[in-house]
């Protein structure tokens, strides 16, 4: 009875552990000021998590959309896109919905080397061109 109770307890928080809601992460290292991003994309019911890089005059974003707007991630990232770019006009904005952006994105923000964050961008940005 007690071995029960406690596999009962066990997959309870294994359940609840994986319907965790994912975090916003946004790093800045420029003059720009990114709490106006981080707006924008908390106020889109759409997205359930982003992480946000601003490096000298690039913004590089990668956003997971909520599973029913899924079939939407395109328009959802040029819809966010377009917001950005108006809010930040003098910058080179990039918003991409691919997981593989995203993943990268959060390894910029944890590696946190701000001299080959440019190289990194850049790098992600010849990514999204890539046909998989």
């Amino acid at each position: 009875m007690n071995i029960r109770k406690l596999l009962l307890i066990s997959l309870l928080a294994v359940l609840l552990a994986g319907c965790s809601k994912d975090a916003f992460r946004y790093q800045n290292d420029s003059d720009e000021v990114a709490a106006q991003a981080e707006t924008i994309i908390r106020n889109d019911k759409r997205i359930k998590s982003a992480a946000v890089v601003f490096h000298d005059e690039k913004l590089l974003a990668g956003i997971r959309v909520e599973t029913f707007s899924r079939f939407k991630k395109k328009k959802v990232a040029t819809e966010l896109k377009k917001k950005l770019e108006e809010q930040y006009p003098d910058m080179d904005v990039t918003v991409s919905a691919d997981s593989k952006i995203l993943y990268e994105t959060n390894k910029l923000i944890d590696k946190g080397k701000e001299d080959e964050l440019g190289k990194d961008i850049d790098r992600l940005k010849l990514l999204l061109k890539e046909e998989t």
